[in-house]
């Protein structure tokens, strides 16, 4: 059964008592712009895949790094997710504890985003949000929450989601049963959902069994950035402020799926890489996009809203050099733009962005694994050859030559 996305506990300032007498912190990261929305990072991973290491290194170590941090209830780390408790109108208050590193930190408990509204009244104190899920949860739903709340759009961004692995037990996890009524288990959605893939506890695997595993997170998801940690020690630059929702690029689409043939456990989970070669009519990608998204359904195959039902586009990322582009909700027009667009399941945001330092009129290696301009998806049940298929029915109307 699927975990429900954790309410953030709401605090009252009212109540607020000191942790110790004397409590410094870190100068703010100079290298974020205070007048612009905090990142906020998802950190997920099945449970004992590290998540707690790297929350203790985090909450305890002098990294230099103002994080706040929202803990699910359900850790282990002692002293550290056993928020600071005070009594309000008899109840029991779960409060935000300042730490001596600069960090601070509460815990979470059913579902909402009080938590980060209260945790805003403290703006000026921290420079990074980190929200910590349960092991069981979907960070798709939670990802979608953060970007779609309106009221907490101007004082956060939703930066990326982290997930971490437990290598000498990530197969038997992928190769789980759905929770019922599910199509995918809770580890198959953290990796199709990571911006960032930590293969935690690489320490108990020789070389080639580690390479066995990263070639099967990839397969699953090839934007995603992979490293190799062990006691989840990993550099903090890696995982923060990284803007997988802001640009696509080199950096953040290093990697566009496998080309030796290798299976992973489930190949009807898997990332597909489409070549955009050529400047595009936006309106016909947009349709497009909409088509595949909302209706689940393949465009231009009439037959894809019944045989392709089971088809679930999770992830969606691309960078396309565009015509007549108009941003959502303006009425400006960009004759020639380059636009970044960002999708979770139905959701799906667009924006122009600076062009590339060599932003050529058409892309000479746009192929479907180093092409700088492309579209990607992570999805199940993708039917590959149907959707390239419709892919170049729509270069074919909408390039311009």
């Amino acid at each position: 059964m699927s975990e429900a996305v954790p309410e953030l506990i709401d605090v009252s300032e009212s109540v607020l008592l000191p942790l110790s007498p004397r409590l410094t912190a870190e100068q703010p990261d100079q290298s974020i712009d205070k007048d612009k929305p905090v990142p906020a990072t998802i950190l997920t991973g099945y449970l004992g895949s590290g998540k707690t290491t790297l929350l203790n290194y985090i909450l305890t170590e002098e990294h230099g790094k103002r994080i706040a941090v929202i803990m699910n209830e359900f850790g282990d780390s002692q002293g550290i997710d056993q928020a600071f408790t005070s009594v309000d109108n008899g109840e029991m208050v779960e409060e935000w504890l300042d730490l001596k590193n600069g960090c601070l930190c509460c815990t979470v408990k059913d579902k909402g985003l009080k938590a980060i509204e209260s945790l805003m009244e403290r703006k000026g104190k921290f420079d990074y949000i980190l929200l910590e899920t349960t092991g069981l949860a979907d960070p798709g739903k939670i990802a979608s929450m953060l970007w779609s709340n309106e009221e907490l759009g101007s004082d956060i961004r939703l930066d990326g989601i982290v997930t971490m692995v437990d290598t000498k037990n990530v197969e038997r996890q992928l190769a789980e049963c759905p929770p019922d009524g599910e199509t995918m288990n809770e580890a198959q959605k953290q990796l199709a959902f990571a911006d960032r893939i930590l293969l935690n506890k690489s320490d108990l695997l020789d070389d080639n069994a580690l390479a066995d595993i990263e070639l099967m997170v990839r397969e699953i998801n090839g934007t995603a950035r992979v490293e190799r940690t062990s006691y989840a020690k990993v550099d903090l630059n890696t995982i923060l402020n990284i803007g997988a929702y802001a640009d696509v690029g080199p950096e953040t689409m290093p990697f566009s799926g496998s080309q030796n043939g290798h299976h992973h456990i489930d190949a009807r989970i898997r990332t597909m890489a489409l070549s955009a070669p050529h400047r595009l009519r936006w309106s016909i990608v947009d349709e497009w996009i909409q088509e595949l998204l909302w209706d689940s359904r393949i465009p231009g195959d009439d037959a894809s809203a019944q045989a392709n039902s089971e088809m679930e586009i999770l992830r969606l990322k691309a960078l396309l050099l565009t015509t007549d582009f108009v941003p959502v909700g303006s009425d400006e027009s960009f004759g020639a733009a380059t636009v970044v667009v960002q999708g979770v399941r139905e959701m799906y945001d667009s924006f122009v962005v600076p062009d590339k330092e060599t932003t050529p009129e058409v892309d000479t290696d746009a192929t479907h694994t180093t092409g700088l301009y492309k579209l990607v998806l992570i999805g199940r049940e993708m039917p590959e050859q149907a959707v390239r298929d419709s892919w170049a029915q729509l270069l074919s109307r909408a390039s311009v030559y």
